[in-house]
């Protein structure tokens, strides 16, 4: 596959962008590491997922690649919470881990989400629609 940069690029955006809007919605909410960490790593895990899912729809083609691909980028992304002192390079490197989990969940609901888009529909007497 030719790697297309832009769109790498543009998903990895995506993705960084809603997991930040919902640690910004979790952190005005009160919703903290601290005080719940169980919380605060599943709305994580589920805003990367959509992010990716995003992601994935936006590529038909050899989809695995491309998350692989964003998710690398979106790691790198989080180099600068190191830099900012947010998160050690331990933590970060576990990181990883998670971001390989958002995007297997995000590309298996984008995937399911196809299969469902794309299977014949049933009319009310049974018959299918669409060519036979």
């Amino acid at each position: 596959m030719t790697v297309n940069a832009r769109d790498i690029f543009r998903d990895a955006a995506i993705v960084y962008g809603v997991t930040f809007v919902t640690g910004l919605a979790m952190a005005v909410l009160g919703i903290h590491l601290q005080g719940s960490p169980s919380t605060v790593y599943m709305g994580n895990l589920f805003s990367g997922a959509l992010g990716f899912t995003v992601a994935a729809l936006r590529s038909p083609n050899n989809r695995t690649e491309h998350l692989a691909w964003v998710a690398a980028t979106v790691w790198i992304f989080n180099l600068a919470h190191i830099a900012m002192g947010i998160q050690t390079s331990a933590s970060w490197i576990r990181s990883g881990f998670t971001l390989i989990f958002m995007a297997a969940l995000g590309g298996t609901l984008a995937m399911i989400l196809t299969l469902m888009s794309s299977s014949p529909r049933r009319t009310a007497a049974g018959r299918k629609e669409g060519p036979a």
